[in-house]
C-alpha cells in the first residue's frame, strides 16, 4: 500500500465518520433542546466540528489525489499488520458482545487477557497468559471500582 492510497482511505474514513457522527447527533434527544432554544444549542459546536472535519478531509483527499510525487507513491511497510488487524477484530468483537449480551466487566477481562497474551506471545504462552491474567484482573478491578462503585455507573 502506498502513502497515496493510505491517505485516501483515511480521508474517506474521516468523512464517513464525521457524517455519521453528525447524523447521530442531530437525531439525538438533545436536538429538541436545540429547536426549543434561541441561539446556540448543545449540537451547534459538534456540528461545526463535523463540518470542519469533512471540509478538511475533502481538501486533503483532493490534494492527495493531485500529488504525484515520488514520496507520495512510496510503499508503506507495516511489520505488525497482523497485530493491528487482530486488535481491530477483537475490539469489534468486544463492542458487539457488550452491545448484545451486556456484561461489560467480563468482556473487558476477556479482551484484555487475549490482547495481553497475544502481544507477549514471544515470551512463551504460559508466561504471557499469567501476565495477561494479572493485568486483566487488576485493570478490570480498577474499572469496576471506578465506574461501578465510585461513580455508580452501570456499564
Amino acid at each position: 500500500m502506498t502513502w497515496r492510497t493510505m491517505n485516501s482511505i483515511m480521508s474517506i474514513a474521516l468523512i464517513m465518520g464525521a457524517i455519521g457522527y453528525a447524523l447521530n447527533l442531530n437525531h439525538s434527544a438533545s436536538q429538541t433542546i436545540f429547536f426549543a432554544s434561541s441561539g446556540v444549542g448543545p449540537t451547534y459546536f459538534p456540528n461545526v466540528l463535523a463540518a470542519l472535519v469533512v471540509i478538511l478531509s475533502l481538501v486533503t483527499l483532493v490534494k492527495n489525489l493531485r500529488d504525484k510525487s515520488k514520496e507520495n507513491c512510496a510503499v508503506i511497510l507495516t511489520p505488525n499488520a497482523g497485530y493491528i488487524l487482530a486488535t481491530f477484530a477483537l475490539v469489534v468483537a468486544f463492542l458487539l458482545s457488550w452491545q448484545f449480551f451486556g456484561f461489560f466487566y467480563l468482556n473487558a477481562f476477556v479482551l484484555l487477557t487475549v490482547l495481553m497474551t497475544l502481544y507477549r506471545i514471544e515470551f512463551g504462552l504460559k508466561n504471557s497468559l499469567i501476565v495477561g491474567l494479572i493485568t486483566s484482573v487488576s485493570t478490570t478491578g480498577f474499572l469496576y471500582v471506578l465506574f461501578g462503585q465510585v461513580l455508580a455507573l452501570s456499564l
